[in-house]
């Protein structure tokens, strides 16, 4: 059998394109630092980089959820314990301004200090974020939740709605990282021609708190208020307790999401990034292997009976 001389040199020209090729992969792979450049290098492995990608990027995304309900639960945590301390201070008023031995001047003194407060306390309804955003009015973050009822002395409006934002924290795990402010300071009566309640029966602080200082100013204060302002402030620390309780959880989760992530990057790092010491032993051998190839080339182009002639 001949062999021709063109077939020996393709054989050769094969052998070093192999190498060439082999070791330009390897360079590749040590600059990227990683083993598999596309899918074609292992289908498999490459699918489930995607999907570790995936999941690490819902992860942090949940991360960033859990962060943004941690600021807007804490903000009204602190809102709520400032209403607490301004409801004690109204109790406590409240006792002072019964007492028999009060002049009507000092239930006037008295009153004008629960406007004060009232005030205050809706100031704390009506708080914003640091987005801008109103704390308890449900959906509606850029309308105030509070306000008086112009046409309606005595009374209040609320302008918010009656849900509470949802938020994913993990794959199968929400929280609502707010209140609307219905349930935390009662529903007002609103608008004429609805008429405040009598005293003993009215569900919204603002209202309870105006309509007592009326009272006190009329020298003719009503010992059922009390009950007003004992029922808004057990809604205010049902609600405070409630956010305790998912500060909680969202604590709980972030770090349930942060354990799920280090795992998560563990094993991506195992699946894709580059053993440095087994590519550079590998990138020594086919530059050795190369050269070897090409130095065979050579000799086998001077074979020639030429050359003997």
């Amino acid at each position: 059998m001949r062999i021709s001389t063109s077939w020996s040199q393709q054989l050769g020209l094969n052998a070093m394109q192999s190498q060439q090729a082999k070791l330009g992969q390897t360079q590749m792979q040590l600059a990227a630092n990683k083993k598999i450049l596309t899918a074609a290098d292992d289908p498999a492995a490459a699918a489930h980089i995607i999907d570790l990608n995936l999941s690490i990027a819902q992860t942090t995304q949940y991360q960033s959820n859990i962060n943004a309900a941690q600021q807007r639960l804490e903000l009204e945590d602190s809102v709520l314990q400032n209403a607490t301390d301004i409801m004690y201070r109204i109790k406590e008023l409240s006792v002072q301004g019964l007492n028999a031995s009060n002049s009507q001047s000092d239930r006037v003194t008295i009153a004008e200090e629960l406007d004060g407060l009232n005030d205050e306390l809706l100031g704390l309804a009506n708080t914003k974020n640091a987005n801008g955003e109103y704390l308890f009015s449900g959906y509606k973050t850029d309308t105030p939740a509070f306000s008086k009822a112009i046409d309606n002395t005595g009374a209040y409006s609320y302008a918010g709605d009656a849900n509470a934002r949802i938020i994913q924290i993990g794959v199968e795990r929400q929280v609502t990282d707010g209140d609307p402010g219905s349930n935390v300071f009662g529903v007002p009566t609103g608008p004429a021609p609805a008429t405040v309640p009598d005293v003993g029966a009215i569900g919204n602080i603002f209202e309870a708190i105006d309509k007592f200082a009326t009272d006190l100013r009329a020298n003719s204060p009503n010992t059922t208020s009390l009950d007003d302002f004992d029922n808004a402030l057990e809604k205010i620390v049902t609600a405070q307790a409630s956010v305790g309780v998912r500060l909680k959880v969202l604590e709980s989760q972030q770090g349930l999401n942060e354990d799920y992530n280090l795992n998560m990057k563990t094993v991506l790092s195992s699946t894709e990034d580059l053993d440095y010491a087994e590519a550079i032993t590998r990138l020594n051998a086919q530059t050795l292997s190369l050269q070897v190839a090409q130095q065979a080339f050579t000799q086998v182009n001077k074979l020639s009976l030429f050359n003997y002639l």
